[in-house]
């Protein structure tokens, strides 16, 4: 099938005006808190200058472009700067909206520039871009399939001199579920044949023909690819079955099925095929989703770019919108492009034994050298994860570690071009040497804390629904928090409340020297003794007791036979 080359510019989550979250235990200037204001702003800029480096045809906005319920001016001004400028390059816009972003509130915007176009999903007419006077791209936000719907309007557009359209659409998790409730409603009309489509469509069950999952010779026709971009990788190659489907760049081995999107189930995957091949759709944009996600079907590519700038280290994965480029033959190949400028970053650093202040900046500054900058990037997030013995770490931070990282490595000189940087620290401390079996009390302490199930979503969440003292409110704000909690940071805190309460001289031995049995410490630090010393003195203590008591025993003795 032939198709009119073309390129254009994906983006969504773009989430104007909305300020960004750091933690630092920097007090925050006023340049870093208007720039963390307005980094949204600075992420939709880049999309703009990037459409127009790249020359594209279009830039899609997929949902999400700003939060309707803040009503922000500075939001609908940056908006309206970028289309005008995208149209003095004669680069049109379509938008599908999204939940925070409505069709109303699209309405209500006035004066829109006109190479805007937004796709209701109340017109089943398609949107059509043409290039070189040839029909090459349709968008459409309708749920209609087929060549026409049943009031006979033409919903499938059609090119000329064997051309066909790109054809976009688009879909969410929403979408869907409205679908499944459209199966339930239909499930108990008399038309049973109906019925039984919708459910088989909704529900995710195996369909008959020839073209079915089950008749298929994949057999994995519901695996999900994730973030199969140009420069990191390509589509996966599958067997041709014959039906109709878009071409892939290039050709990568399968992935395994933990690279599967977690809430991308195989009914919504189903779904997804059946909106592809009904409606002849290549590309479908994949809206209410936050991380950047590529599916790779039979009939078509279903793609989320992100977010173009990340909020908070929850979403520090995003930061980018999308290249696609699609060529004659139908090949489509999508590329990251980067727009966030505020990025994070998460080091491991080991620490040694006795490593001084000096010794650890200079570690961390070659770790931050070796990290690669995105284009867009003026300001680092670093988060520090510190490994060693507890002793070691705790020398640090008596020492003000954070303080010296704050004043030494304030900034980062990187290809020409300084990035200001701002660091959270944490400490993992070493697990202490448990006995064989483990019989301690110290040892059991530590069996139990590093469970590995003691920490997932799913025993935290099971704990919530059990606990029959928390209301219904307080289990869904608990709930709400879940994706928020760090293991690492409560086996940190595990492991040093352990230590104090069970093993006093945890880590000593690692800093011991080997030179010298003298243990150098400052007057303020008390000096613990090790096991053997421990045991020498309670054995003393016990003997020196045993003495006293025999020495009492002869002197009530003697006082009896006195009297």
């Amino acid at each position: 099938m032939a198709f009119e080359p073309q390129r254009f510019m994906h983006a969504a989550n773009i989430r104007l005006d909305v300020p960004v979250s750091v933690q630092t235990a920097e007090a925050l200037t006023d340049e870093l808190r208007f720039a963390f204001e307005d980094a949204t702003l600075h992420a939709f800029e880049e999309v703009i200058e990037a459409s127009i480096r790249h020359e594209v045809d279009f830039l899609l906005l997929s949902g999400n472009v700003f939060i309707e319920a803040d009503r922000s001016l500075r939001a609908r001004l940056t908006l309206l700067r970028g289309f005008s400028r995208l149209a003095e390059h004669d680069i049109q816009v379509f938008v599908l909206p999204g939940d925070s972003d409505p069709p109303e509130a699209w309405r209500a915007i006035p004066a829109m520039p006109e190479n805007v176009v937004v796709c209701y999903s109340s017109n089943p007419e398609p949107e059509e871009l043409y290039v070189k006077d040839r029909l090459a791209t349709t968008l459409s936000s309708s749920m209609w399939f087929g060549e026409a719907d049943a009031f006979g309007i033409r919903v499938l557009a059609t090119g000329t001199d064997g051309i066909q359209p790109f054809r976009i659409g688009v879909v969410s998790k929403g979408k869907y579920e409205e679908a499944r409730r459209m199966a339930a409603m239909a499930a108990s009309a008399s038309d049973e044949t109906l019925a039984a489509s919708l459910l088989s469509m909704a529900s995710g069950e195996q369909l008959s023909g020839p073209q079915s999952p089950a008749n298929s010779d994949e057999g994995g026709s519901t695996r999900v690819w994730r973030s199969i971009d140009a420069e990191n990788g390509s589509a996966p190659r599958k067997v041709d079955t014959g039906h109709r489907r878009v071409k892939r760049s290039q050709e990568t081995l399968e992935v395994t099925a933990s690279d599967a999107h977690p809430s991308l189930d195989a009914g919504f995957m189903r779904y997804v095929d059946e909106m592809l091949q009904d409606g002849q759709l290549s590309f479908l944009a994949l809206t209410g989703e936050l991380a950047r996600t590529t599916l790779w079907r039979d009939a078509g590519v279903v793609h989320c770019p992100g977010t173009t700038q990340p909020r908070s280290q929850l979403e520090a994965s995003g930061g980018a919108c999308s290249l696609v480029e699609v060529s004659e033959t139908g090949e489509v190949q999508i590329s990251s492009v980067d727009t966030s400028c505020v990025d994070w970053k998460q080091i491991d650093l080991n620490v040694a034994p006795h490593t001084n202040l000096s010794s650890i900046l200079q570690q961390m500054k070659t770790l931050l050298q070796g990290q690669k900058p995105g284009a867009a990037d003026r300001i680092w997030s670093v988060q520090w994860i510190l490994r060693g013995a507890l002793p070691d770490l705790q020398e640090l931070a008596r020492n003000d570690l954070d303080v010296a990282a704050a004043v030494e490595l304030d900034e980062l000189k990187h290809t020409g071009r300084m990035i200001r940087l701002l660091h959270e620290l944490r400490s993992l401390p070493n697990a202490w040497s448990p006995h064989d079996p483990p019989t301690s009390l110290a040892d059991q302490y530590q069996e139990f804390a590093e469970r590995s199930s003691v920490l997932t979503d799913d025993a935290l969440q099971l704990l919530i629904d059990t606990n029959k003292e928390l209301t219904s409110g307080w289990k869904q704000r608990l709930t709400s928090l879940l994706p928020a909690v760090d293991p690492e940071q409560i086996m940190a805190q595990l492991r040093t409340d352990g230590a104090t309460w069970f093993v006093p001289d945890f880590g000593m031995a690692e800093n011991r020297d080997d030179e010298s049995d003298q243990i150098a410490v400052s007057d303020d630090i008390d000096v613990v003794p090790d096991a053997s010393e421990k045991r020498d003195r309670v054995r003393d203590l016990d003997e020196s007791a045993d003495i006293d008591s025999e020495d009492i025993d002869d002197d009530a003795e003697e006082d009896e036979s006195d009297d």
